[in-house]
């Protein structure tokens, strides 16, 4: 009988485990049988920072403390506290201790040393987790291709964003600062997982789009480009929120949980003492009740100096960067109308309110290029961002994704990421589905997508245009001028709008 145990115990620890060590201690991952050649493995809630609990909740995050013994990374942590109740993903299970990350990798790559992508998620900075997606398609789309892919959790809505003003004594953009230190520690430990740290791109899809957009050109994050080489930004949201805003939906909350105080240190200090779920009800009550979200950063530290111009930012990019950015066509035509209040501005106005509602009541969908100001945020921060880089000296790919039946800010998340996969699927979308994660995959391990697809020229605006019509022949093909009337239209007419306004309060 001895014997007999001990032999299984061997057979499941040589089989369906595999434990690594870190910097911090062991883990041990789970195997993957898809391809008994080239196991893979995923190891989950790996800590890359202390949980965020006690003091530390508003806190800057910390390196984890060591461990002894195997540490069991085969099982998901909680996701971050969230009100998941607005998305159509809704996670079944949060709690405040939810800073891990979750790492596919393979026998090939802990062999050879991969390319590495790590993904953050979207969700405006509210919604969603690190552990809402299909373990299969990753492994399938990524690993099985040789990369290691990884996806960190922040910390989400009041627990990221919590902002008391200048007297406060709190980081701004806590979250960005999580996800700044999952970069370091992923160049620091990816190696004992089978990735290589000099070869890491840096890839998000909308609100962690512009989360990619802001790290990729921070001259203050990684400017000389050891974190991350590459980037890839899909449907990347840019909307930059206001500070008086922030604070006001913070004190709103504090208020909430009864922490009000005219001093922000006793404010903070009472903070730290209540519930994080009391917290999130009370973030839950002020979004339903008074639709003040939170959902944007803040041109602000780590990203920036404290209100500076995002032209400034563009225009100091890192150099040599590559970087792949795609749109679909529609992006947010059909959803709900954006609350000022919340979303800010997407380009330097000195009167960004006025200047959007301008637009929403008098522009908006007059004709066939000018969409509302959400759409305008994502196109024009693709144009722009991609236009920068390439003036700095970097490469860019620029793609619109058109697929039939309606091609919109969600719908491409199923080619790239494996979730949001409509009931009904068409022939020509299972077409697009098999290249549309290679075109990633080849950009992440050479540099470029595909051998057809030209470089981004500033002076054409040149971009792919991708989208599967068997009956009617169409395949994707290069087009030129990039959303040029839009993007004209809001860096032309509407700045000039904002500096009339400004002669006229003056």
């Amino acid at each position: 009988m001895r014997l007999s145990f001990f032999l299984t115990l061997f057979f499941v620890d040589s089989h369906s485990f595999k434990t690594v060590t870190t910097s911090y201690g062991k883990l041990r991952g789970s195997a993957d049988y898809t391809n008994k050649n080239n196991t893979k493995y995923s190891f989950k809630s790996v800590p890359f920072v202390k949980p965020p609990l006690g003091d530390l909740r508003f806190a800057l995050p910390e390196k984890p403390d060591p461990w002894g013994g195997i540490l069991d990374a085969t099982k998901y942590s909680a996701a971050c506290l969230s009100n998941s109740s607005l998305s159509s993903t809704p996670q079944k299970f949060i709690d405040e201790d939810c800073l891990y990350m979750n790492i596919f990798t393979s026998e090939h790559c802990l062999t050879k040393k991969c390319p590495v992508i790590v993904y953050i998620h979207g969700g405006s900075f509210n919604l969603d987790s690190a552990t809402m997606f299909p373990e299969k398609f990753i492994f399938e789309r990524y690993v099985e291709n040789g990369i290691v892919f990884v996806i960190p959790a922040y910390r989400l809505g009041v627990f990221g964003q919590f902002y008391l003003g200048e007297r406060g004594n709190l980081p701004t953009n806590l979250l960005v600062y999580d996800v700044i230190q999952s970069l370091h520690y992923v160049h620091g430990d990816i190696s004992n997982f089978g990735g290589n740290p000099e070869d890491v791109t840096l890839m998000g899809h909308s609100s962690g789009g512009q989360l990619v957009n802001a790290l990729g050109f921070s001259n203050y994050v990684d400017p000389e480009q050891k974190l991350f080489q590459k980037c890839i930004v899909l449907s990347g949201f840019e909307m930059y929120g206001f500070q008086e805003y922030k604070e006001s939906n913070s004190i709103e909350i504090a208020k909430r949980v009864n922490c009000f105080s005219e001093n922000p240190q006793e404010i903070v200090d009472c903070m730290l003492k209540v519930k994080g779920l009391d917290i999130l009800r009370a973030q839950q009550m002020i979004e339903s009740d008074e639709h003040h979200l939170f959902k944007s950063l803040l041109r602000a530290p780590p990203l920036m100096k404290l209100n500076e111009n995002l032209t400034n930012v563009k225009k100091n990019a890192p150099r040599k960067r590559k970087m792949l950015c795609g749109v679909t066509e529609h992006e947010l035509e059909h959803f709900p109308h954006p609350d000022f209040r919340v979303q800010g501005t997407f380009l330097d106005f000195e009167n960004p309110m006025e200047v959007m509602m301008t637009y929403h009541n008098q522009f908006n969908n007059r004709t066939k290029y000018l969409v509302n100001t959400d759409s305008s945020a994502v196109f024009v921060a693709a144009a722009t961002y991609s236009k920068a880089l390439v003036n700095a000296g970097g490469e860019v790919y620029l793609f619109e994704t058109r697929q039939k039946p309606y091609s919109m800010h969600v719908s491409d998340m199923q080619y790239f990421i494996g979730i949001q996969r409509e009931k009904t699927h068409t022939t020509d979308m299972d077409i697009l589905d098999s290249f549309y994660s290679e075109l990633l995959v080849n950009f992440t391990k050479y540099g470029e997508p595909s051998p057809m697809w030209e470089k981004l020229d500033p002076a054409k605006m040149n971009f792919l245009a991708l989208e599967i019509d068997t009956e009617l022949g169409i395949q994707p093909k290069m087009e030129n001028r990039f959303h040029e009337e839009l993007i004209n239209f809001w860096l032309m007419d509407m700045n000039e709008l904002d500096k009339n306004i400004t002669e006229q309060v003056a």
